[in-house]
């Protein structure tokens, strides 16, 4: 179940991501296409800007649409009052409290920081790109994914990091080198 002021919370992040991402798509939308180089429309310089905050808009839209029907389903499922519930009686929807949410929440948030930094560090100093990425996705997805104390799983998740880590560390040179011409180290 979700809290009013998470919902509230919600809608006003789904707004400011579509008018961030909308802001993003007019301005890279004016931008100059140098076609004196060869460039066209899908090669100049605001073509993944565009993409990437129509994307944003739409992001935005799907959590103000989630946040809306959170509220809906709320009002539907809500458990009954304390006074109404007889006393012994353990109600089946009643959510059950999170140990220390926002001391978890800060946690994660501080080991994501440390690794974004780093990679972002070890692409600085002109380590090579596709081993950097490799890395990165892999410690990202594995320390967020490592939940259960089974190994045979916990192996699953590291094959599956590592599988997704080369995918998207060759995808990302293949599109950035060969189709937009930028170099990565």
């Amino acid at each position: 179940m979700q809290h009013d002021s998470d919902r509230r919370s919600d809608l006003w992040s789904g707004l400011f991501w579509i008018v961030l991402g909308l802001a993003i798509v007019v301005h890279s939308a004016g931008m100059p296409v140098p076609r004196n180089l060869g460039a066209t429309t899908l090669t100049g310089p605001g073509f993944l800007p565009m993409i990437l905050g129509g994307m944003l808009a739409l992001l935005g839209v799907v959590l103000m649409i989630r946040a809306r029907r959170a509220s809906g389903a709320d009002a539907q499922t809500s458990p009954a009052p304390a006074d109404q519930v007889p006393s012994g009686v353990v109600q089946a929807n009643a959510p059950e409290p999170d140990p220390a949410p926002e001391e978890t929440s800060n946690m994660r948030a501080a080991i994501a920081l440390m690794l974004m930094v780093a990679y972002a560090a070890s692409l600085a100093l002109r380590q090579p790109f596709i081993p950097c990425t490799t890395l990165f996705v892999t410690v990202f997805v594995t320390v967020f994914n490592w939940q259960d104390r089974n190994t045979g799983k916990r192996l699953s998740t590291i094959i599956g990091a590592l599988l997704l880590a080369g995918a998207t560390a060759i995808a990302i040179e293949f599109i950035f080198e060969q189709i937009f011409f930028v170099r990565l180290p």
